[in-house]
């Protein structure tokens, strides 16, 4: 017996999870031939571009909990790609650096210019910036939905 093929709803939430998830997977899959997680890379690009950053700017950046950014620091010192410092003038501060090896892989830091272009595939200048624009504005919707009260 033949399942039944159910219509979704036309719903924005519905469809930003399965975009996500599609781009997630472009992701993993172009990044999996250099044995990094996409989280991996989004702390890379942030440390490629400024060194010496705050686990906290780490987790603002990635958009992650300041707990899962430590786990996945931790998971990077471990592979060899990040060192932990204390700051000199405030020990309780860590700051967190990019090692060689880490640095070898900088060619990677525009990797989201590759990605932008699988998902953009057919798609008219116009039409990608408005789609950007209508993004961010559908963003803000929500966060000031968020926000009131």
């Amino acid at each position: 017996m033949a399942n039944k093929k159910l219509a979704p709803p036309r719903s924005m939430g519905r469809q930003l999870n399965y975009t996500t998830g599609a781009c997630n997977a472009v992701c993993q899959k172009i990044l999996e031939r250099y044995d990094l997680s996409l989280p991996q890379w989004v702390i890379l690009s942030a440390v490629w571009r400024n060194s010496g950053l705050t686990l906290g700017d780490l987790a603002a950046y990635s958009g992650n909990n300041a707990p899962a950014t430590s786990r996945i620091v931790d998971r990077m010192v471990d592979k060899g790609l990040l060192l932990r410092t204390p700051d000199a003038h405030d020990r309780r501060t860590i700051r967190i650096d990019a090692t060689k090896a880490a640095k070898e892989l900088s060619h990677l830091a525009n990797f989201f210019e590759d990605i932008n272009a699988v998902l953009l595939n057919g798609f008219s200048k116009e039409e990608s910036d408005m789609l950007f624009s209508l993004l961010e504005r559908a963003e803000q919707n929500a966060n000031n939905w968020n926000e009131a009260d």
